[in-house]
């Protein structure tokens, strides 16, 4: 297991304040904020360990209403919404400096067998064939100063190769889509709890991003603020992040400020295991 991906498992297992509280460190990426994908993949792993232990988690919804501190840890309160006969919906507040920075609802189901269909996987060359993300970001580290290229430059958990690799100081007019294959940079515990916060984490890279593919921007770019709104992921079948998955990403919508991208993530087999929703402020003022 790579040093990063090992930092990245240990992050998400949560100290246990009380029954229905708990901590979490926060990680510094670069950015004084906190990496939105953190606060759900913590969130999601306060709720599991308060949900009955008999149901898997199924669904769920992130809502951010306030940027996060990456210097300082996150304190989550669970509370339990509902108790039904398969399904159970517990809220999460992921709270800073006494405030709550995020809202994850989550909803958890008995396994049960049922209709069976899903969209095909796209038709799209293999990882080897796309842009491998750390070498590119290497190569925009060179560039950098030396407070941020240490950042851009670090070994990361997942290794990603995307069709689109935009430089985030300088964009250019992208299609309104992204392609990228991932797979854990070595190999993580194989409960399902775990994959499905690995998965949580690594989803809300790419969709903002996508996003602006059509507008010629980079998200770190003069005059740029990007930020996440809500962020929605539904499960579908259990899966394996050792091997490789896509992430297919449109962007139907830009308006208002604000930039939709939904996803499909599809094991390398074809078989449909999550989608993914998310809106982000996109603004830019020159």
């Amino acid at each position: 297991m790579s040093d990063k991906l090992n930092q990245l498992i240990e992050l998400l297992k949560l100290e246990k304040i009380d029954d229905l509280l708990f901590r979490g460190a926060s990680e510094d990426l670069g950015f004084r904020q906190v990496f939105g994908g953190q606060v759900v993949a913590q969130s999601l792993s306060a709720a599991m360990q308060v949900a009955p232990v008999d149901r898997v988690l199924h669904s769920c919804h992130a809502y951010f209403l306030a940027p996060g501190d990456s210097h300082y840890p996150i304190i989550y309160d669970v509370e339990t919404l509902r108790e039904g006969r398969s399904f159970s919906a517990l809220r999460v507040k992921a709270i800073q400096h006494k405030s709550v920075i995020c809202h994850v609802t989550a909803s958890f189901q008995m396994p049960e067998e049922g209709f069976e269909h899903q969209s095909a996987m796209p038709q799209v060359a293999g990882p080897k064939q796309f842009i491998n993300e750390h070498e590119m970001m290497l190569k925009v580290a060179q560039t950098l100063p030396d407070s941020l290229s240490e950042k851009f430059a670090q070994e990361r958990p997942f290794e990603v190769h995307s069709q689109y690799l935009n430089n985030p100081f300088d964009g250019r007019i992208l299609p309104p889509e992204q392609y990228a294959w991932f797979k854990t940079n070595g190999e993580a515990p194989l409960d399902l709890p775990t994959q499905q916060c690995l998965l949580a984490y690594f989803s809300d890279f790419h969709c903002i991003l996508t996003a602006l593919h059509p507008h010629g921007k980079g998200f770190l770019q003069k005059g740029m603020k990007v930020a996440t709104i809500d962020h929605s992921i539904w499960f579908h079948r259990p899966f394996n992040l050792h091997n490789w998955h896509l992430h297919a990403l449109q962007s139907n919508n830009a308006s208002g400020g604000r930039g939709l991208a939904r996803g499909q993530i599809f094991a390398q087999d074809g078989t449909l295991i999550a989608t993914t929703q998310q809106e982000g402020l996109i603004r830019f003022a020159p």
